[in-house]
C-alpha cells in the first residue's frame, strides 16, 4: 500500500512540473514560431533576389588579366 501512495505522489509531482514547464514556455512566446511558419507561404513574393550572384566578368581585376596565365610582352 505504501508503494501506491508513493506512485501517486510522484505522478502528481510530474504532472505539476509538466504544467509549470508548459505555461512558462507558453508565456515566453516559444510557440509563436509555428504561427510565423504557417503564415510564411501567404507573404507576397516579389520575384527578385536581394543580392543577385556576382559574375566573374563583373570583377574589374579580372578584365585585363591573361586567361592562359602566360606572361604578356
Amino acid at each position: 500500500m505504501d508503494v501506491i501512495i508513493a506512485l501517486v505522489i510522484i505522478s502528481l509531482s510530474l504532472v505539476v512540473a509538466g504544467l509549470v514547464f508548459f505555461f512558462t514556455r507558453l508565456f515566453e512566446g516559444d510557440f509563436e514560431h509555428g504561427d510565423r511558419l504557417s503564415l510564411l507561404p501567404l507573404a507576397d513574393d516579389t520575384g527578385e533576389e536581394k543580392d543577385p550572384p556576382k559574375k566573374d566578368d563583373d570583377n574589374p581585376d579580372k578584365i585585363d588579366s591573361n586567361p592562359q596565365g602566360q606572361p604578356t610582352e
